[in-house]
């Protein structure tokens, strides 16, 4: 699906109630699951149900016909039949047969199974071998409830996956030719080494694998720059959960790369979204990207005129423009996001008071949420401040892209740089929020900082 602005995501309150009543019934019955989210609330500030892969349902004609009134979708996978919402951000749906022995319950997503036992002091047999793109354990069965845990590497299916013996040798190869490569300087060289290797990526791996590959990485390069990340990971991981509750990666880009962005993530299976347009002063825009077969989801920043509303940035190329923007001076202070600088943010899903709170403990401080609706709310942390290198502070004043007396201030004091993003998202709402996302824009501006 793409659009460039007539597009909005609908609310959809009852599919989320549903989920929420079968938790709730699972949760009575089974002793584990409501004491592990007892844990999720108090050590990681986050919602059961953003750590939810899937759930599991007895099989029944009055459950079909309320999925499919519901607007939730059929699909045969291997070993299931998925029932998924296209419009909303929630969990699958997996129907289970009682006469075949097969319990409902619920199935929650992490990114390392042995890291969630050994965290939670549990054992299990594993389907899958390490590394494999589906794994699952089942950790709890209690009154004929079950307890799962997956992981998920690039698949949307719901089978056990055993590649073959040179499988771990591509993956971790994969991952080292993305982690070594060059972030700066000369940017169509490494923009084209990018489309080198992730093309090698691809066609060893896939579409899926490649792209969670790629996003690993990128997760791990913005922590390495941001502390608030770092601070919620360790609370993440110390219930062996890694980010598994990512909502999406953000990078912001000159206008000269920005189709390249696009491109790249293009070769690695993302598709175009809706595109992101603030108004005609804003000054900036965003094309959404989205990988459904490895669930991931990207917001693409760029300075945009009025005028470019309608370009399809992916065959377009933006041409310079004589001053910058919010986003165009964060790139050319610090490089674009997918070269020196990293990620902008990463947006995770949290119980959105509960994270201000228990962060506040750990030095963490928010910024003024940008969004605060009953189905929405969305706030930064406080920016890193970043080193600005002499080179580039120099480079733009001989541009004259900023002042003596800013180039003079940056270099002192330097200038702010990537944050963590507390999203909560109820009624299964999948969008953003244009108006304020752009007020918040605008409060990131370096020349404010």
């Amino acid at each position: 699906m793409e659009n460039s602005g007539a597009f909005y995501w609908e609310r959809h309150p009852e599919a989320e109630a549903l989920f929420l009543h079968f938790l709730d019934d699972y949760k009575r019955n089974n002793g584990f699951l409501a004491d592990f989210e007892k844990k999720l609330i108090s050590r990681t500030s986050s919602r059961m149900l953003d750590f939810v892969d899937h759930i599991l349902v007895r099989d029944s004609k009055e459950i079909r016909d309320r999925l499919g009134n519901l607007g939730f979708g059929r699909k045969e996978e291997a070993e299931a039949v998925a029932w998924s919402h296209p419009g909303a951000l929630l969990p699958k749906v997996i129907l289970v047969d009682s006469s075949a022995g097969q319990h409902p319950g619920a199935a929650l997503r992490v990114e390392s199974i042995e890291s969630f036992l050994r965290a939670n002091e549990l054992k299990a047999d594993i389907e899958g071998p390490p590394l494999s793109p589906f794994r699952r354990g089942l950790i709890s069965e209690e009154k004929q409830t079950v307890l799962w845990v997956v992981e998920r590497r690039g698949t949307s299916g719901f089978a056990p996956i055993s590649p073959d013996d040179e499988y771990p040798q591509d993956y971790a190869r994969g991952m080292a030719s993305w982690k070594n490569l060059l972030r700066e300087e000369n940017d169509d060289q490494v923009f084209s080494d990018m489309a080198r290797v992730a093309g090698g990526l691809v066609a060893k791996l896939g579409v899926g694998l490649a792209a969670h590959i790629v996003c690993l990485c990128e997760r791990d390069y913005w922590l390495s720059r941001n502390f608030a990340g770092r601070a919620q990971k360790q609370r993440q991981d110390a219930l062996g959960l890694g980010w598994a509750n990512h909502d999406h990666h953000t990078f912001r880009s000159s206008r000269r790369n920005f189709s390249k962005l696009i491109n790249l993530f293009l070769q690695l299976g993302f598709h175009k979204r809706e595109r992101f347009y603030a108004g005609r002063d804003a000054g900036w825009g965003a094309q959404v990207m989205e990988h459904s077969e490895a669930g991931l989801a990207l917001f693409l920043d760029v300075d945009l005129t009025p005028e470019e509303v309608n370009v399809d940035f992916s065959k377009e190329e933006l041409k310079e423009q004589d001053s910058l923007g919010t986003v165009g001076l964060w790139c050319a202070l610090h490089g674009d996001s997918i070269l020196k600088a990293g990620m902008h943010h990463l947006a995770a899903r949290f119980e959105f008071e509960q994270l201000l709170e228990d962060m506040a403990g750990h030095e963490v401080n928010f910024m003024a949420p940008f969004s605060n609706f009953p189905y929405l709310k969305q706030a930064f942390s406080v920016a890193e401040m970043w080193q600005v290198s002499p080179t580039r502070a120099q480079r733009l004043l001989q541009a004259k892209l900023i002042s003596n007396e800013q180039a003079a201030k940056f270099l002192e004091r330097g200038s702010v740089g990537s944050h963590l993003e507390n999203i909560e998202r109820r009624e299964g709402y999948k969008g953003f929020n244009k108006k304020n996302v752009s007020a918040i824009i605008q409060e990131t501006d370096p020349r404010k900082s």
